[in-house]
């Protein structure tokens, strides 16, 4: 009998994934063939260490866009890594690094089914929660945008590292995939949390039926637990230290924790950071609820007063959710797990501790919505068991929520289909950002519509007259329309803004070598020496 079991339940395993693998496919097919562009130039495109399987040691030592020239905090070797090996694969076809993404965006969804199969035991939270992480619109940040590798690719060494350890797996293998985990990117430092979590919980569910046959949720000796459960914990917390302290002497290419590079009201008031992250905690619940208009780029406003309407809506949020985990535990523990797996997961991304470089982004939630799924369908089921008749009812409107996250998901993925549809759409909503308008320009200027180029680099100029990059790049413009005078009159209102600004120098050294002005080179030439 329980051969047949166990031989049935493979079956439906199965089938699980053949139907993931599917519908993930059907999401994202309209994606494979979008291009790559925006930070793909520095990561991928530009990124020569990649090019060389020799450079393998320098994804170790430097920084992860070294290769492209260019300085950034972040150390991501493991991402380099499997950008490396693409290359090698398939060059800068961009149908490939969108396979990759969405490859490892399914192989994430299943190995998370299994895993709170693991926990849980029950097959239907499981898969719901499984296809919400598939489905929702929210995603696409982290699979349509070839860049964005390093979110799915840690959370997959992530989620990795948790099904072997709750498989019994000898500690070494949980402890690798952390650490390749955290060589994607630097969010894979809640490890040890999701570890915790995953620990304690399977301690109260320890028969097939949660509190059947067994200790119930909630009963028992909490705090021996909770005890065992951090001594698990322990070697992940050891390797999350070492990281650390890696990353701040040396790994550190700049200041890797601020990433700010100044002291302002925001790097210094921790009471300034946990307001906006309430604004912000509000509008993460309505993107997560109602996500229509998705964009990057999004602006919030620092909250520096309690007393405003999004600050106390998202307070209240905060204060709730955690109430109902703590408060719920005995009754609902499948809610306390997901709300704690949803704060869990904004907490390196939360500025609380330490600021970042962005406020908000929707693929910040890749791993949150998760722990939403499971209170969702927890309140489902429940309502359900107490109002039985509600059983048709509440199964159509999953089925019509299961389709319209569908359908917003294959028209997001649309607007990520090429450079100059998807920075108009986001201008559409963030026409104050200097850093898009002036990648429109540039991705006008690389097709060739420079009367376009120069009219998008006087709109980047508008809101940003000290940053040196557009007037470099209204300077191109001007050289490759053969108007020099004024490329030579901006290349030189660049090093004006910026005088270690290395491109404007190197661009007018080449203008002067090609007008056969070898003594005008010279002085640019000193001029950059000198710097």
């Amino acid at each position: 009998m329980q051969s047949a079991i166990g031989f049935l339940k493979q079956r439906s395993n199965l089938v699980i994934v053949i139907v993931i693998i599917i519908v993930g496919f059907a999401l994202y097919g309209n994606a494979l063939n979008n291009e790559l562009f925006w930070d793909d130039d520095q990561f991928i495109l530009e990124n020569q260490y990649i090019r060389d399987f020799s450079n393998f040691p320098r994804f170790f030592s430097e920084n992860v866009i070294a290769g492209a020239l260019r300085q950034t905090d972040y150390w991501r070797p493991a991402l380099l890594t499997v950008f490396a090996i693409e290359w090698h694969l398939w060059g800068p076809s961009p149908f490939g690094f969108h396979l990759t993404n969405t490859l490892f965006h399914l192989a994430n969804a299943i190995v998370l089914f299994f895993i709170l199969e693991k926990i849980f035991h029950r097959r239907w939270l499981s898969l719901f929660a499984s296809v919400i992480f598939l489905i929702h619109p929210l995603q696409t940040e982290a699979v349509s945008y070839a860049n964005s590798l390093g979110d799915s690719l840690s959370v997959f060494f992530m989620f990795l590292g948790l099904i072997w350890y709750l498989k019994g797996k000898h500690v070494i293998y949980p402890l690798i995939a952390f650490a390749l985990a955290l060589m994607s990117k630097e969010t894979a430092i809640i490890f040890p949390a999701l570890i915790f979590l995953a620990q304690f919980f399977t301690s109260n569910y320890p028969s097939p039926l949660m509190g059947e046959g067994g200790r119930r949720p909630g009963e028992g000796d909490l705090k021996a637990q909770a005890w065992l459960a951090f001594k698990k914990t322990l070697p992940y917390i050891g390797l999350a230290v070492l990281y650390i302290l890696l990353r701040a002497t040396v790994l550190n290419f700049g200041d890797s924790f601020n990433l700010y590079h100044e002291q302002n009201i925001f790097t210094s008031s921790v009471w300034v950071r946990i307001l906006t992250f309430f604004r912000i905690l509000a509008v993460y619940f309505y993107l997560i609820f109602w996500p229509q208009i998705l964009h990057m780029e999004r602006s919030v406003d620092l909250a520096t007063s309690f007393f405003q309407t999004d600050v106390i809506l998202g307070a209240l949020i905060f204060v709730t959710l955690l109430a109902i985990a703590f408060l719920g535990f005995k009754k609902y523990p499948v809610l306390t797990f997901g709300l704690l797996w949803f704060f869990i997961g904004l907490a390196p991304t939360s500025n609380i501790a330490v600021p970042i470089n962005g406020l908000l982004y929707e693929h910040w939630l890749y791993v949150p919505i998760i722990g939403i799924a499971l209170a969702v369908f927890e309140l489902g089921s429940r309502l359900v068991k107490n109002f039985p008749k509600l059983l048709k009812p509440v199964l159509a409107a999953v089925c019509l929520i299961f389709l319209a996250l569908n359908i917003r998901t294959i028209a997001r993925n649309n607007d990520w289909d090429n450079s100059l549809r998807f920075y108009n759409q986001v201008l559409a909503y963030a026409p104050e950002s200097y850093r898009v308008t002036n990648n429109l320009g540039m991705e006008y200027a690389e097709r060739g519509f420079h009367e376009q180029a120069i009219f998008t680099y006087y709109k980047a100029i508008a809101l940003d007259d000290s940053n040196p990059v557009a007037y470099h790049n209204l300077a191109n413009s001007y050289r490759d329309t053969g108007k020099f005078d004024l490329a030579v009159k901006y290349y030189e209102k660049a090093i004006e803004l910026d005088p270690k600004f290395f491109f404007s120098y190197a661009a007018l050294y080449d203008f002067y070598t090609k007008q056969n002005k070898p003594d005008e080179a010279k002085k640019i030439q000193e001029a950059y020496e000198s710097r």
